[in-house]
């Protein structure tokens, strides 16, 4: 049997090390032994997965998370994700889908809960690094990053807190995802894994700290509580500073500005109990970063119209084209 490891298999994410064991029969070898990597019988042979044809074949997140073929391009691949009944993530999922607004960036999804425990089924996408690695230009990986600021925007303005927002909870979809799932919009950006988010009654700037949860990112300070609002701004510091590892893997510089939106999102943490000041909500962080892009758009269309036009006078030889995927 398969296993893929982590969700997304990118190797920049601090990864989860989490001890519960869950509360549904495990895979198991023919001795009976277990068998971390492999797909429970009783998964395999699921009615309600058999009826919509789901077949599962390998192991991402061992446990939990399963898929089926994604080496056929032909037909949709799907992920399934056992969830715990102690957590609210389907409550948060039914939550959100209640409303399909443009800045909601939840991945489409469908709850089976006929039975314990319930699964939600969500179309296969890849993390944002092979995304990125293709997006040359910087004002492309902005316009990538800005999509998961607004995606927690928006979960912060209906007053929930993500709680492990980091770089491999963060997928992409690109034109074949979108050809064979219609629920799935190509250059799309979209926001997965609420096993630990909470709905809480106090909003950004009014909500007080409160324990964190196992993370993939460590906390700062060694901090075990956090503002939870200011926690997940803190987190996209870190999905920005992996998606700039992502695209200039190669050893190439990065330009000075990234440096500076890692520092300005993640702020200067002071160990904060109550509500936090020390890094910008994500409103903000949308707000000042929006403006940013459209600076370093028009810079780069400038260069784009002088080596055009370098190129016509027959002052410069003609580049070769990149290739790039679809972005919204």
């Amino acid at each position: 049997m398969t296993t893929y490891g982590d969700y997304t298999n990118q190797p920049f994410a601090v990864r989860r090390v989490d001890t519960s064991a869950p509360s549904w029969p495990l895979a198991t070898h023919p001795d009976g032994s277990p068998n971390p990597g492999g797909i429970p019988e009783w998964l395999k042979n699921h009615r309600e997965l058999k009826r919509r044809g789901v077949e599962l074949v390998a192991t991402l997140k061992p446990s939990f998370v399963f898929c089926t073929d994604i080496g056929n391009e032909t037909i949709p691949a799907f992920a399934v994700k056992l969830m715990e009944a102690d957590t609210e993530e389907a409550a948060i999922y039914r939550r959100l889908a209640q409303d399909p607004k443009p800045a909601n960036h939840t991945v489409p999804f469908e709850i089976i809960d006929n039975e314990e425990p319930s699964l939600l089924v969500m179309p296969f996408l890849v993390s944002l690094g092979l995304a990125v690695t293709f997006a040359s230009p910087l004002s492309r990986l902005l316009g990538v990053f800005i999509q998961v600021v607004e995606g927690v925007e928006y979960l912060h303005s209906q007053r929930i807190v993500h709680l492990d927002v980091c770089y491999s909870n963060t997928l992409f979809a690109f034109e074949i995802n979108s050809a064979l799932d219609e629920r799935v919009v190509a250059g799309r950006v979209y926001i997965i894994d609420f096993h630990s988010s909470k709905q809480l009654s106090l909003g950004p700037g009014v909500q007080t700290a409160i324990p964190l949860p196992p993370t993939q990112v460590l906390p700062p300070l060694n901090m075990t509580h956090f503002d939870p609002y200011s926690w997940d701004v803190y987190c996209l510091g870190d999905v920005w500073r992996h998606i700039v590892n992502a695209k200039y893997y190669d050893g190439t510089p990065p330009p000075a500005i990234t440096h500076w939106i890692t520092r300005w999102v993640k702020g200067e943490e002071r160990g904060c109990t109550t509500v936090c000041h020390c890094r910008p909500t994500a409103r903000r962080v949308r707000q000042v970063l929006s403006v940013v892009w459209w600076v370093v758009h028009a810079g780069e269309r400038c260069s784009q119209i002088l080596d055009d036009t370098l190129i016509f006078l027959k002052l410069r030889p003609a580049r070769e084209p990149e290739m790039t995927p679809a972005f919204t």
